[in-house]
Parts: structure tokens; sequence; C-alpha cells
């Protein structure tokens, strides 16, 4: 069986499991999202799309009709990205093709959208909430909008590519099309930094000379060179955001301005780029270097990794590919360090974290969490649920549940054995963990920006949440666990209501609220032993959900109701408008109440009940102080998770200035933890 044979097998698999569960879409939509949400997944890695937004519609009658499935929009581009999914049936090792007919119409009626959008005409979508938002989101950036892109996902076999550019309202519009075959040479260009092998005679027809620092270390050596700027565009255009995996910031930032700056120097004083710019750090797992006439050159490097200078690259790239300017005389000072790759963990954060003087760093921005990820995949590796019939799968890199189906046994009874002890719907992949934690620790507004930007935060935020020696051990699983059957229950649960629009951000709210009104007191332990929430629980979901959706609505007024889900303010109101637990609660909470008794309600504050000596306490702390206090929460268990979890908030309001000012509540549990703190002596004064 050939390798895309395997990868369509495996994927075929993962649609089918999407269109089963029917994730954020109406029934008759199920197919088409099933196969764009699982081709964006793979896409939003590279960040060939950043931050999707999903809004399926499609119009069943009439001439002109529109079709799409959801927006992205590339701010540093300008360019409004309008993909569209396209199931077809497959059998065996066959693709099925896909006609020109077919994916021009589907090029039709997703620009039909723009045109829509761009002339205000919001009737035509029928009311369809989430197209509505989607045409006025697009409404409000019309005069922002450069370029845009339809972006056909089909995991069939499309016969042609090249469909001509076309100009809606005066912006250009062309038509990109990813079918089975593309996606597969993109994930395998997204495999691994091991991958990343560069022979420079082959790239630029010479080796790279360079100076090396002596005495060497014993546990690294540096060399400095110079990049050319058409070698960087050439790195970049081949192997994209895998450049930085030990550069959180550049996830973080995917979506920032280009620096005006950089781009001014490339484009009116090219020969000054060296002079003006800090230039690259880098890393390399190997370096191969020697002697060319007496001088010491570069010949190969494998596994580099761009810790400091990310900006940098992704601006001269796009310079070239956006802006047509020559890069022939622009020189980007340039410092790779090779260092053994059982040192790297320790070793690149404070190569990152002292390189970095363009921004400030704070080490919670730092990728120094490889061994969490690692050490979560091991212990899903050997810890059972309960009957050791089955256990649940860490997928720490995209691909390897099937690369370990494939170990197991390359029968057709070794797969059946393996999918029995590892069912599909039992696997777990990075960013799920982070939608589990973030919603658990009441932020659902963070897991409302997406995926990486969820992901991004949640790794973040590890080494102000754990000490640094902490390592994840079977309790932790069992807990991540137990969060994940809870969150997954409220997707069955939605799945099930048919919500017309905001699946995803219902889900979200939901599982924060359960955690909220609990002060997060949940009986996880329980909830991994059943291996489901109990009937009671389960039978209080409907009402949740229909509660938060009715929430969300009305709480976003005339805004966007997809953006409003991304804020804090959102939460803070929406979390006021949700009911109680019944009374008595399931029996996964351990709180009690009596018969007819209301949990008390979080109430925004009246500018004439605010408490201003708690609140001016709270910010007569800076965010190191908060630091301290959320790391001290942690280790001492003596704060409620609701607690610990205002503390987070308001270390973030400190890092950003106090340019958000607590609210009543939340000065009251930073009172209370600040206090606390001071009597254990994390804090003085």
């Amino acid at each position: 069986m050939s390798d895309i044979t395997k990868f369509s097998d495996a994927l075929r698999e993962e649609i089918a499991q999407r269109t089963e569960r029917g994730d954020d879409v109406a029934t008759d939509l199920v197919d088409d999202l099933a196969v764009a949400a699982t081709f964006i997944d793979r896409l939003e890695e590279t960040a060939y799309v950043i931050e999707p937004e999903f809004s399926p519609y499609c119009d069943r009658e009439g001439r002109n009709r529109c079709q799409f499935t959801g927006t992205s929009y590339i701010e540093e581009e300008k360019r409004l990205i309008i993909f569209v999914g396209h199931s077809t049936e497959s059998s065996g090792e066959r693709v099925a093709p896909v006609s020109d007919q077919t994916l021009s119409q589907l090029y039709g009626r997703s620009a039909r959208f723009l045109s829509r959008a761009l002339n205000g005409d919001y009737a035509s979508f029928r009311g369809e909430a989430a197209a509505t938002d989607a045409a006025r989101h697009v409404f409000a950036r019309r005069s922002e909008i450069e370029s845009a892109r339809v972006l056909i996902l089909t995991n069939g076999r499309a016969r042609s590519r090249d469909f001509e550019e076309i100009a809606i309202e005066g912006i250009p519009v062309e038509c990109d099309i990813v079918d089975i075959d593309r996606l597969y040479r993109i994930t395998q260009e997204a495999t691994s930094r091991a991958d990343i092998v560069i022979d420079f005679v082959a790239v630029t027809g010479r080796p790279l000379s360079c100076l090396e620092m002596k005495p060497r270390s014993p546990d690294y050596e540096t060399y400095l060179t110079i990049f050319s700027g058409d070698l960087i565009y050439s790195l970049y255009e081949r192997f994209g955001q895998r450049l930085f995996e030990f550069n959180v910031r550049s996830y973080l930032q995917a979506k920032g301005k280009v620096n005006k700056g950089i781009r001014d120097t490339l484009k009116n004083v090219p020969t000054r780029f060296l002079a003006y710019n800090n230039g690259i750090v880098a890393t390399a797992d190997s370096v191969e270097a020697g002697l060319l006439n007496g001088e010491l050159c570069i010949t190969k490097l494998s596994g580099l990794q761009i810790v400091n200078g990310a900006q940098t690259t992704a601006s001269i790239y796009r310079a070239r590919k956006i802006d047509k300017i020559d890069l022939t005389h622009v020189a980007v000072a340039t410092k790779i360090t090779r260092v053994q790759p059982a040192n790297l963990a320790g070793f690149v954060p404070l190569i990152s974290q002292f390189a970095n003087t363009q921004n400030s760093v704070h080490v919670a921005d730092l990728s120094a969490n490889s061994e969490f990820h690692i050490a979560l995949e091991r212990l899903s590796q050997i810890t059972w649920c309960p009957g050791e019939a089955s256990r649940w799968f860490y997928e720490r890199a995209r691909g390897s549940y099937e690369v370990a189906m494939l170990a197991a046994g390359a029968s057709a009874g070794a797969k059946r054995a393996f999918k029995t002890e590892t069912p599909l719907s039992q696997r777990i992949n990075k960013t799920d963990i982070a939608k589990y934690w973030l919603s658990a620790a009441c932020r659902p507004h963070t897991v409302s920006m997406g995926a990486q930007k969820s992901f991004a935060n949640f790794m973040a935020e590890l080494p102000e949440t754990f000490p640094p020696d902490w390592t994840p051990d079977a309790a932790f699983w069992r807990d991540m666990v137990s969060r994940a059957i809870i969150f997954r229950s409220v997707e069955k649960v939605v799945r099930f209501q048919k919500f017309s629009a905001y699946r995803a951000n219902i889900v979200a709210y939901s599982v924060a609220h359960l955690f909220n009104v609990t002060a997060g007191e949940v009986r996880l332990r329980q909830i991994w032993d059943a291996q489901r929430l109990s009937a009671p629980l389960e039978a209080y979901l409907p009402q949740l959900t229909k509660a938060v959706d009715e929430a969300i609505r009305q709480t976003a007024g005339a805004r966007n109701v997809t953006e409003w889900c991304k804020k804090q303010d959102c939460w803070d109101q929406v979390r006021t408008a949700l009911p109680a637990l019944p009374s008595p609660p399931p029996e996964e909470f351990n709180i009690r109440t009596t018969p007819n008794m209301e949990l008390p309600e979080i109430v925004r504050p009246d500018p004439a009940d605010v408490v201003t000596s708690d609140i001016e306490q709270c910010m007569e702390l800076d965010a190191a102080a908060w630091s301290k206090i959320c790391h001290w929460a942690q280790l001492s268990q003596r704060l409620t998770q609701l607690e610990r979890s205002v503390c987070r908030t308001l270390m973030d309001y400190a890092d950003r200035g106090w340019s958000h000012q607590p609210s009543v509540k939340q000065a009251k549990h930073g009172l209370k933890a600040i206090e606390l703190a001071r009597e254990a002596g994390i804090l003085t004064g």
C-alpha cells in the first residue's frame, strides 16, 4: 500500500468520525464541513490559514447561489480567505476525481459571498446568524482588504488547478485548491524539524562563509555568518512555520502586523539592512563545516530553528512574495548555535530569552515544555481505563496515531486489536489539551480565539502554573482525560440541540460554567472511573447549553457574536445570566445545596458598589508579584480553582499595565490570595 493511500485511508476515517459527530454544523452541511475542518486542522498548523472562523452556508435554490464554509483574514497580507469544503465518495484505494465544472461552481459560489458581504446584502443569508456575522465582519473590513482567495478543500483529486483570477468591487480574487494530493504534500512537509536539511551548495551554489567561536565549549558550538535575503526567502518558502518550532512567540504573533521599519528598510535602503537589523539567532541539530581555500565554511545544516528573528524572516518573505521587493542586496547577520539534542529543552529557552532584545519577552513565552508533551505521551501509553480494556491515546505529533497503529502490526487483525484497545474516539491531540484545560480554568473567551491561539496561550502559561522541575503524573493524565470527557459530552449535547451557529463557543462557555459555578470542585476521579458523566448531569446539559446560547446572543447585542465570544467582558456578562445547578446537584460536584437553594450569583459591579480599596490593593502588585502568587497557589492548593483562575487573570491585567481594572468580585478573590500569600511568606509588606 502506497504512502498516499495510507494517508487517504487515515484521513477518510477522521472525516467519517467528524461527520458522525457533526461538529459545529447543521445536518445538511455536515459532510462538507467535516472535510473542511479536517483539512483546516492541518493547514492551520503550517500557518497556511490563520484563525479560521467556521460559518457554513449554502443556498439550496436559485440561479446565483452562494456557498462557503468559513473565512480567515490574514491581517499582515490584508487578504481575505473564503474557504469551502467539498466531500466526495471514495472507495478502497481509489480517490474520486473532482471535475473542473464542480470546482468552477464552488469558486463562483464562494466568490459570491464576498460580493454580498461587500454590498451589505445580509438579507440574502436568510437569517443564518453565523453567515450574517461573517458578512458583517467582511463589510467592516471592506476598506482594508486588498485581495481575496477562494480556498477549495476537497478529499477528492482535482482534475485542474488553473482558474482565472476575477475582481469583485475592485478586489482581485484568486482560486486555490487543496485536494488529497496537495494536502499530503503539505502534511509531509510539516512533519518534524529533523527533516529540515539545508545543503548550501545546492541552494546557493556555494558553501556559507562563517566564523567559529574559539575555543569550543564542550556542550555547544557557535558560528557567525550572513544569510542573504534570497536565502531567507527560499528557506521560509520551503519550510514555513516549521522553522519556528522552538519559538512560541511566532505562533502568538502569527497575525501581527509586519514591522513597518523592516519593510521600509527593505524597500528604500536594502544595502543598510545588515546595519539596521539585529539579525537572526538560530539553533541547529548538526552543522557540517570545513575549510575551503583556507576559509571556514558551512556546507550543510540540519534541524535549523529560528529562536529569535521570526518577524525579520516573515517580513523578508512578505517583501518579496507580496510587495515584489528585490532582495539581491539584502544581508542578515545570523548566529547559529549547535546544541546537543539532550540539552535542547534547557538551552534553547535561555538563548531565546537573552537574545530577544527587540521586544519584551517573558519566560512564559518560551517553548521549554516539550518534555510536558513527551510525558503525556508516555502516560497515555501506560495508563489504562478501569477494566484494562482500553486506553486514551495522546497524539503528540500529527499522524502518530497512524504510526502507532502500523507499529502494532500490518495485518487486519492487528489493526482491529489496536483500534479496540485505542479507539479513535479516545484520541487527544495537543490543541485538544489546551481547549479542555482552558475551559475548565474558566477561560472560554481564550478557547474561542481558536485552536492555535489557545494552544499558544496554554503553553505560555505552563511555566507559571507548575514549578520548573514538575512533570505530569498518572493522576494529572487521568484528570485531563476527565476534562476531555466533560468537554466531549457537552459537544455531543450541543450537536443534538442543532444550534444554528456558535456551537464551539457554546461548548467552551458551558464547560467553563460548570467549573465556575462549582468553584472548581469537580470530582474528576469519579468521572475517570465511570468514563462518562452521570445521568443527572447529562440531563442538565441541554438546559445549560440553551441558556448559554441565549446569553451569548443577548450580551453581544449588535456586535459580531464570534468576536464578542473572544472577549473577557463576554465571559463576565454571560456567566451572570446562567442557571445554578439543579438541586440536589449532580454527583460529580463536591458541593452541598438545600432544596430551592440557589448558588450565589456572580454579578457585574455597579460603579456605586465598587470597593475601591480592594481593587487598589490588587493593582498595587505588578505582574511578577502576581506570577509568584499563581505559582504558590498551584502548589499549595489553598485556593479554589476559581480563585486560582482569577489570580491568573489579574496577572494578565498587571502584565498589560492594568489597562483593564479588576471587578469587585475579582478584587475580593485577589485580596484573599494576597493575604494568604503573605501569611505563607510569598509576599512581603
